[in-house]
């Protein structure tokens, strides 16, 4: 009593499993913000090919410096995330109402939730047992 909230383990309160774990969530929160943050500059640019095939260098580029620090799960980049921002997701409308639309998927790392070893003991030693 009186001390406020505590993060008590690994899950969040979503019934959704793809939200199933505070790693994932504060992991997209981190991603949402920074992506946005270092994309700001395309307000001022033509809205074309150009446009998107840098937005995806740049997005790709920050993506791969994550999946390298082990936050995104995958044995490949390629396999850890992926960036579309071209014609198909900017149709002529999106681009008529001054739209630019990247869309982006990550493949989080999913926490250790429980480690669990096997122990024996012995009259003179304490071993570690390999199943």
């Amino acid at each position: 009593p009186g001390r406020g909230i505590r993060i008590w383990g690994a899950r969040t309160l979503s019934s959704d499993p793809a939200w199933r774990y505070l790693n994932v969530r504060r992991l997209f929160n981190y991603l949402e913000e920074s992506i946005l943050l270092g994309t700001q500059w395309v307000v001022f640019e033509p809205n074309d090919d150009r446009l998107w095939s840098s937005i995806r260098r740049n997005v790709t580029a920050f993506l791969t410096e994550e999946w390298r620090r082990g936050a995104l799960f995958g044995r490949t980049a390629e396999e850890a995330f992926y960036v579309r921002c071209d014609r198909s997701n900017n149709p002529q409308e999106s681009i008529d109402l001054g739209q630019v639309v990247c869309e982006i998927g990550v493949a989080p790392v999913k926490p250790a939730e429980f480690v669990v070893f096997r122990l024996a003991q012995f009259s003179d030693s304490t071993s570690l047992i390999d199943e």
